[in-house]
This record gives structure tokens, sequence and C-alpha cells, in this order.
């Protein structure tokens, strides 16, 4: 239930900002919580430690994050192509900025 409230806030702060706070996969920085916008090139399951996990790749012109829902093995809307905006605090791994259970806002095929 937290994750909607999350969600709704995110959607209602885009519209606000209108992308003010979005900043490049490649200049995220760890312990912060940062706002970034890519398209979904990936999308997999993993299972860690018995639960499911839906892990999806997102790509912007500076990089590549990748966003984990733990608990999760699909969410309505997200889908390859689509073009999502995460928002919370990055991990650093091998593969780039990885984001923890985030919030995210679905954005529509024109990216607005």
């Amino acid at each position: 239930m937290a994750g909607l409230f999350r969600r709704k806030a995110a959607q209602a702060n885009h519209h606000d900002s209108a992308a003010d706070d979005i900043i490049p996969i490649a200049q995220v920085q760890t312990r912060e919580i940062v706002r970034v916008c890519g398209h979904v090139t990936r999308i997999r399951q993993r299972p860690a430690q018995g639960l499911p996990s839906l892990v999806v790749t997102l790509s912007d012109d500076s990089g590549r994050a990748t966003a984990v829902w733990s608990g999760r093995r699909s969410i309505g809307g997200i889908g390859l192509g689509r073009t999502l905006v995460v928002e919370g605090i990055a991990v650093q791994t091998p593969d780039g900025p990885t984001f923890l259970n985030p919030s995210y806002t679905l954005l529509n095929v024109a990216g607005h």
C-alpha cells in the first residue's frame, strides 16, 4: 500500500516540477534521493531469497540503471520501450546504479 502512495506522490510531483529535477543516469550519486528518466530496455524476473523480484533496466543517452521491485513479478504498464521516471536512493553495482523498490511514474508515449 505504501508503494501506491509513493507512486501517486511521484505523479503529483512530476506534474508540478515538469522534470526540473531529473538527472542523467551517468550523474547519479549514491546515498542521495535522485530522479532519472529512461526507456525500458530489459525486463526480467529473479528469485531473491524465496521472493520474486522484478528487475527493469532503464537507459537514457548517458547510461543504464536498474530498478528492482521485491515481491513483484510484474507491474501493470511497464513494458519494453516504455518511458519511466524512477525516484529513489541508488546503490552502485558493477552494472551501474541500482534502485531498490523505487517510486516511479509511467510517462506517455511522447514522454510528457
